[in-house]
């Protein structure tokens, strides 16, 4: 009975297991959501109803993208896609619009089911275009590792265009528009934006490809829509950022890493990127402006601090690397490898006709620590213990502060723990010779 029971449960752990990694395969590396804070601003320029419209993608997206690329450049993405049963992946948008009535049969919403991928985007299963121009059916995205990223859309139109192609079955921009809600003249499409709106949704197209012996296979996944946005009579009034409304950066694990740049070694740490800013962020870029991060490092012990200009400004979740060059200066004619390194960051936002405004400085992140506490950081009189670990870690346990940290637990812990092992040792001899005795009474 026991044996048939063992046998029963071995099975249905198998059949678990086996489920999980057959659904694995079916399933995207990470959660396809809609595009975040969707927001749409007219340009203008060379045609007065291009619109930019910027949107967010999550940090679970970028980071898997930075992965991706770092895969690509080191020459194994094969390895690195193949655990999630495919072998190649791409993700795009697709933006759709509306003026004045998002229900309206003829200028409402313009997405139907030749929006999907199964012929080609935007084709028929005859390969005929059945998408007007202005239908944002396949657009890439200009950098997956970015938190926010931006399209210029409705653009102006040739007067074929406009017109179309009835026999070919392509609808034309007049066709999906009611006659009072734009003029045409001189080869320019205008719209009144004082009279009428023109609202905007998004949503990500991802493609996963699989090699099979009859081709490559693709297949489809849509995110859901995105929120609204618009432009015109009806759109919302952005009001420029202040310094307030920017939040200190959260940054944390700065390392070293194996690489050098300039015979300078090259550090590390992580971004965390809170649904907030990317809002913002989005408002601002549609907007014609820009949020950046900006980074500044010192050797341990001095005072003042360095901007390191070449590390990326642009904001993205996950791990960044730092480039040290730019502490060499007469006090540190070379930065070792040893070079126990502070580090710190801020966000600058850029606004049009308006002076750049500043977020306050995140904590101070140093070798083994994330928050160093003091603005100072380490007083400037104090140096680095030199029969400590040059990197930082075996003077820093954050619990007793001068402990080596055996295998990264306080020396103190590890007393706690040998102590508690002494107890339960003690507790089970004891209950051995209480039981020993009752078996000889």
């Amino acid at each position: 009975m026991k044996k048939a029971l063992s046998v029963m449960i071995a099975c249905l752990v198998f059949a678990s297991l086996f489920g999980i990694f057959a659904s694995a395969e079916d399933k995207l590396p990470f959660d396809l959501v809609a595009p975040g804070s969707v927001t749409a601003a007219i340009v203008g320029g060379d045609s007065p109803t291009t619109v930019a419209i910027s949107y967010s993608l999550t940090n679970e997206m970028t980071k898997f993208f930075k992965d991706c690329e770092e895969a690509h450049s080191e020459d194994r993405f094969g390895e690195f896609i193949a655990k999630y049963g495919i072998d190649d992946i791409s993700i795009t948008t697709q933006v759709d619009w509306a003026v004045d009535d998002v229900n309206d049969s003829i200028s409402g919403w313009h997405a139907n089911d030749y929006w999907k991928g199964d012929y080609g985007f935007g084709y028929d299963s005859e390969h005929r275009v059945r998408v007007g121009i202005w239908d944002g059916v396949d657009l890439w995205i200009g950098n997956c590792t970015e938190t926010v990223n931006d399209h210029w859309v409705t653009r102006g139109v040739a007067e074929s265009d406009l017109n179309g192609d009835p026999e070919g079955m392509i609808p034309g921009l007049k066709d999906q528009m009611r006659t009072d809600q734009y003029t045409y003249s001189d080869e320019e499409l205008r719209i009144d934006y004082s009279k009428h709106t023109v609202y905007y949704r998004m949503r990500f197209v991802v493609t996963t490809y699989k090699d099979t012996e009859d081709g490559t296979k693709s297949t489809f996944y849509y995110s859901d829509w995105s929120n609204t946005a618009s432009v015109g009579k009806d759109a919302d009034v952005f009001e420029p950022l202040t310094a307030k409304d920017l939040p200190a950066p959260v940054i944390t694990g700065l390392r070293k890493t194996d690489k050098e740049f300039n015979d300078c070694p090259v550090v590390a740490f992580t971004l965390e990127v809170p649904d907030d800013l990317a809002d913002k962020n989005t408002k601002v870029t549609a907007h014609g402006g820009t949020i950046v991060i900006e980074t500044y490092a010192r050797v341990k012990g001095d005072t003042e601090w360095t901007g390191m200009a070449n590390t990326d400004w642009v904001i993205s979740a996950g791990e960044r690397e730092c480039a040290l060059i730019h502490l060499i200066n007469e006090d540190h004619p070379s930065i070792p490898k040893d070079t126990v390194i502070e580090l710190r960051c801020r966000y600058r936002c850029s606004q049009a006709e308006l002076d750049d405004i500043y977020s306050e400085y995140s904590k101070i992140i140093s070798f083994g620590t994330d928050d160093i506490g003091l603005e100072t950081g380490v007083p400037a009189d104090q140096t680095p213990d030199p029969s400590g670990d040059p990197s930082g870690r075996k003077s820093n346990c954050p619990i007793c502060h001068f402990c080596p940290q055996p295998l990264g637990l306080c020396i103190f812990i590890w007393l706690l723990i040998i102590l508690a092992v002494i107890i339960v040792i003690i507790i089970i001899i004891a209950a051995a010779k209480k039981s020993k005795k009752k078996e000889n009474k």
